[in-house]
């Protein structure tokens, strides 16, 4: 099969999530895979591979600089805040209030039509998962037209961003009614997709147990980490859902603990965090050296903040702190509950209380392996296969 994705994140960012997953599992299964990144990125084909954006099209040389005013601008990679410290020029042709939204949505549709054309096989199966509500979302008549299979991958519940774009809440329920397919990551999405399209699954996140098993030996210490033991741990994004109050309150109390958080954060967390001297921003850190931090970690923690965003989320970071044999202290977060050596907390007091249980009561690795076994990214593209299957016979 031929796979199109249209992805939330850059294919070379120091993130890898969802969509990395299920293309690296895509490629494992000898399907073709084109990957459109969102943003400003190198095109590149390796193999059954290849990663594209419109802006790669030699056209785009001779106009670049006349749309740059207004097509581009000096942005984050994951939000309008400042995410601290990498930045990069982003494409945002879809931005409202944009003088040349209108051009540059006409042309890009339009260059992604003649590649997404070229990409199709016409005498096999070719799907198309769209990670976000956007873009190409009303070229859906067209891609079915080429022979496409939609399907919308629904991850979060976009309406309880702060600074969701308005056009993804506009086309978001296009999609979900005109996706042949629906896969959901939690079941409060399930539910939701449920009401505009029967053919709904539900397809939570998943691990790379090969990947963060590593974190299961004794890694040479990073020079950034320090010294000092014990360290409660975290990588991921931290934004608006991550729980400061919570943290401040917490490292205040356990000062015998270091608190290091690995990943992008927004101005308003660090600097309501920075003048806590157990408390240490660590930077973005690439995938591959995320098991030798983890390796470190005496706790791993998820601070999220109980809110209707967090309610739909089903956060990969669990699954990759229990490959790495950490136990996982974190805020209440339903889709979680009754995993094995996951401690959820409704208070700041019960926060702090989990974390001594943890360290109490070491994780068996054979209870995480058996649990991991149903979790595995193989386990979820095999449910995105049935779904396609179910439509062929269905049809």
């Amino acid at each position: 099969m031929n796979f199109c994705f249209i992805p939330w994140i850059n294919w070379n960012s120091y993130l890898h999530s969802r969509p990395h997953q299920l293309v690296r599992e895509a490629l494992r299964r000898g399907h073709r895979v084109l990957y459109l990144n969102p943003g400003m990125g190198p095109a590149q084909k390796d193999g059954n591979l290849e990663v594209w954006h419109s802006l790669s099209h030699p056209f785009f040389g001779t106009i670049k600089k006349i749309l740059r005013g207004d097509v581009f601008r000096r942005t984050n990679l994951a939000s309008n805040e400042k995410l601290t410290p990498m930045r990069k020029w982003v494409y945002r042709p879809y931005e409202e209030g944009n003088r040349q939204v209108f051009f540059s949505k006409y042309l890009i549709d339009l260059l992604t039509r003649q590649k997404l054309r070229a990409f199709r096989d016409r005498e096999g199966r070719n799907v198309i998962i769209f990670e976000q509500p956007f873009p190409l979302v009303y070229q859906i008549p067209y891609l079915k037209g080429l022979g496409y299979t939609v399907i919308y991958d629904l991850i979060d519940d976009w309406s309880a961003y702060q600074d969701a774009p308005g056009y993804f809440l506009q086309t978001e329920p296009y999609l979900l009614k005109n996706a042949d397919i629906v896969i959901a990551t939690a079941k409060p999405l399930f539910e939701k997709a449920l009401r505009y399209n029967k053919n709904t699954y539900l397809c939570p996140n998943a691990a790379e147990p090969g990947h963060f098993s590593q974190a299961r030996k004794i890694w040479e210490k990073p020079a950034d980490l320090l010294e000092r033991k014990p360290i409660a741990g975290f990588f991921g994004i931290m934004r608006e859902w991550f729980d400061t109050d919570l943290i401040r309150e917490v490292a205040q109390k356990k000062t015998e603990f270091e608190f290091c958080l690995i990943g992008g954060y927004s101005q308003d967390v660090f600097k309501r965090l920075k003048d806590l001297q157990n408390i240490h921003f660590l930077g973005e850190k690439n995938y591959s050296v995320l098991p030798q931090y983890l390796s470190h970690f005496d706790v791993a923690m998820i601070p999220f903040k109980t809110n209707d965003l967090i309610r739909s989320t089903n956060p990969i970071k669990v699954y990759e702190y229990l490959a790495g044999g950490k136990p996982v202290i974190a805020t209440y977060i339903p889709e979680i509950e009754n995993m094995p050596f996951v401690y959820l907390s409704k208070s700041p007091e019960e926060f702090i209380g989990n974390i001594g249980r943890a360290i109490e009561n070491p994780p068996d690795l054979i209870q995480i392996d058996a649990f991991l076994a149903n979790h595995t990214w193989a386990k979820r593209f095999g449910v995105i296969e049935e779904a396609i299957a179910d439509l062929l016979t269905s049809s």
